[in-house]
């Protein structure tokens, strides 16, 4: 087996999950050869802990060792790291979303087919057990045909915010940082969005830094994003849903996902994570917890980044693609245009539905049946 080597551009909070789980051996077809962060203690701490080189995004580009870079940077550095690595020749997978501006997105999307390359986008998650059983319940007909579906969150993103600034920012907000994980997940199961009408809300845009310990505590800031969010969706499929997103709220979070069948209820995990219990509900039945059908129970992050290296080498189409992530994307877009202009947003993209990943596997090396490949 040939290895894909791998650079990692970004050695913030989440980089450390992504580097343990290549070098650690749960995704073997990756070798991590690098990385790189403009703050030099975060990436000398990455290289101390897993013995790889310290490189600048330029020296990335230019070796030609290196396959695949995986960025992991905030929102705002997605669009040019993610094109100079593109026109370098590397294939890249990315942290979500895909860019800030629509038009970022597109042209992004365009680069990679131009040149040939394999663009993919995070969440990952929706590769997980929870999503991939859910998945498999409405492959099944277990409810029978889905009718609609419901998304829903609340957390108090001041907790994070503050600390991570970026989170109140264009491109981010409780909208683009959360609504991936939920509209990856029903995007995964029932395919296109169609149509979208929204209304968004900013509470209390101006505020002050109250988190002792961070590094703008007392500063003043205004939220650039709004922190209340409700749509409802329309698929392409004819599912109706609604999407609710509540980041002022109190400090324990809560979520909601579901999909509604002629035959029965699906209530599907946390999409923020990758083993959480998925739920079926039939007619005069209890809701009752569905065995797990797939592997990657525990925290696989990297998995999409894997599957795309397993997709470089068999020549195939990957999973977490560049098309669903920027539908995604645009979804998001679509809500802030609706809320905006007081009318329906109708989507301009499509993507082709992920086939879904074979089950048995457990993610850990082992298998409960023999199949060719988990990630082929």
């Amino acid at each position: 087996m040939q290895k894909i080597r791998t650079a990692v551009v970004g050695c913030g909070s989440i980089s450390d999950i992504y580097m343990t789980n290549i070098t650690g051996g749960k995704f073997e077809i990756l070798e991590l050869a690098g990385c790189s962060d403009l703050v030099t203690e975060r990436m000398t701490r990455s290289t101390e802990k897993f013995g790889i080189r310290a490189m600048t995004l330029e020296e990335i580009c230019a070796d030609e060792t290196i396959d695949m870079v995986i960025c992991l940077t905030t929102p705002a550095a997605h669009y040019p790291i993610i094109k100079q690595c593109l026109q370098a020749g590397k294939h890249v997978f990315s942290e979500k979303m895909i860019a800030v501006e629509l038009w970022q997105g597109q042209e992004l999307v365009q680069l990679a087919n131009e040149r040939g390359l394999h663009l993919g986008v995070a969440p990952d998650t929706f590769l997980g057990a929870s999503v991939q059983t859910a998945r498999y319940i409405v492959d099944a007909g277990l409810i029978g045909t889905p009718l609609s579906c419901r998304a829903s969150i609340s957390r108090n993103y001041a907790i994070y915010g503050e600390f991570l600034t970026h989170l109140y920012k264009k491109g981010a907000g409780i909208g683009f940082d959360m609504g991936g994980y939920y509209l990856t997940a029903l995007a995964a199961i029932l395919g296109p969005a169609k149509s979208i009408s929204a209304y968004t809300a900013v509470h209390q845009p101006d505020r002050v830094n109250t988190r002792i310990g961070a590094p703008d505590y007392g500063k003043a800031y205004t939220l650039e994003v709004p922190n209340v969010l409700t749509a409802a969706m329309q698929y392409e499929s004819g599912v109706l849903g609604t999407l609710h997103m509540n980041s002022d709220c109190i400090l324990d979070e809560t979520y909601g996902l579901e999909i509604y069948g002629t035959d029965g209820i699906l209530y599907m995990g946390n999409p923020n994570e990758f083993g959480n219990p998925v739920y079926l509900q039939k007619t005069m039945g209890e809701r009752v917890e569905f065995p797990l059908t797939h592997g990657f129970a525990d925290n696989a992050r990297g998995l999409g980044a894997a599957e795309m290296a397993w997709s470089i080498a068999a020549g195939r189409n990957h999973r977490a693609s560049k098309e669903m992530a920027y539908h995604v994307f645009e979804m998001m877009h679509g809500v802030m245009l609706s809320a905006a202009k007081g009318a329906p947003y109708r989507m301009q993209s499509t993507f082709e539905t992920p086939k879904a990943l074979p089950a048995g596997y457990m993610g850990d090396g082992g298998w409960t049946r023999k199949e060719e490949s988990a990630l082929i």
